[in-house]
């Protein structure tokens, strides 16, 4: 008879929660649930009685040998009793790992370990107790609250195209605010000077976002054909502290500007230059004027905050 043993505090039994439980009743003959107690989760918002109550409410159709206990520490009763699999979130896999380490130390076997993956909201951010408690989601990630991005930024362009893709993305309302930090980098950042920029730029901004979004545009050298490209590099940073990133696509200058560049000019002002046209970009921006207007400056910061999306978008196959 296989016996399976988990635990958590269940504080709102969500999906993760459900989905823990599920696993844990498919893998064994006997399921051993460890409920945290009160005194040991002084911050939980529902006493232990009751939240005991939905775990069982939940089970009770599993049709399968159960024990509820209570836990005190995070180990419970897995240095003491024999169990064959552990069933464990991402966030509880090093504990199952140090309780093997020690069941080794004290002549027990160690338990195969089985993960469940991360589970999401609706907004593509973990689903958690906290947040439930924080009215931000229900039990089932559904958001609640409007969803606050914060852009590393006050141009128009940027922001505009950080609310563009984002209510393309979501359905429910969202709050997207442009804020005024330092890139700590040059004004004509190159290479790996642009990525630095944009992850500054993402990392000041957060604050008490879900999200915060640094757009960096510079130079990028292409030895192949001897040229330089100019694209914007996009860095996401959620609340957790992931990043994601992504590049938009990438055109070159006209020697005249480049020539400029080279001499100390920045690219909006050798634009403004060639152009005549002042604050090119934080309007058209270069790519408009270039294009004539085929692309515009918001839609070239759009690609890359997109292609920084995409792993947040696809959140199953890129964060196991």
């Amino acid at each position: 008879m296989k016996r399976v043993v988990m635990g958590g505090t269940f504080e709102f039994l969500h999906k993760g929660h459900r989905e823990l439980l599920k696993k844990a009743f498919e893998l064994g003959d006997f399921v051993l649930i460890g409920i945290t107690t009160d005194n040991f989760k002084r911050d939980c918002s529902v006493n232990f009685e009751d939240r005991k109550r939905k775990v069982e409410d939940f089970i009770k159709s599993f049709s399968k040998p159960y024990k509820i206990v209570e836990i005190n520490d995070k180990y419970g009763p897995t240095l003491q009793e024999d169990f064959d699999i552990i069933v464990v979130s991402p966030e509880t896999l090093q504990t199952a790992e140090e309780i093997n380490e020690l069941r080794e130390k004290k002549g027990m076997k160690k338990m195969e370990i089985v993960k469940i993956p991360i589970f999401y909201g609706e907004d593509l951010l973990p689903i958690s107790s906290r947040r439930i408690r924080e009215g931000d989601i229900d039990g089932n990630g559904k958001r609640l609250k409007p969803l606050k991005i914060n852009v590393g930024s006050t141009n128009p362009s940027k922001i505009n195209a950080v609310r563009r893709v984002f209510e393309s993305i979501f359905t429910f309302e969202i709050e997207v605010k442009g804020i005024s930090v330092d890139s700590d980098v040059s004004p004509q950042p190159v290479n790996g000077e642009t990525i630095k920029g944009a992850i500054n730029r993402a990392k000041k901004a957060l604050q008490d976002a879900d999200y915060s979004v640094g757009i960096e545009a510079g130079l990028f050298w292409n030895e192949e054909i001897k040229e330089y490209f100019d694209k914007a590099f996009c860095a996401i940073l959620d609340r957790y502290g992931n990043f994601t990133y992504g590049y938009s696509g990438g055109f070159t200058y006209p020697p005249k500007v480049i020539e400029m560049v080279k001499k100390g000019m920045e690219v909006g002002d050798a634009m403004e230059v060639i152009s005549g046209i002042k604050d090119i970009k934080k309007k058209m921006g270069a790519i408009g004027y270039l294009s004539k207007g085929k692309i515009k400056r918001e839609e070239f910061n759009a690609q890359a905050v997109l292609m920084a999306m995409i792993p947040r978008i696809s959140h199953e196959l890129y964060f196991l």
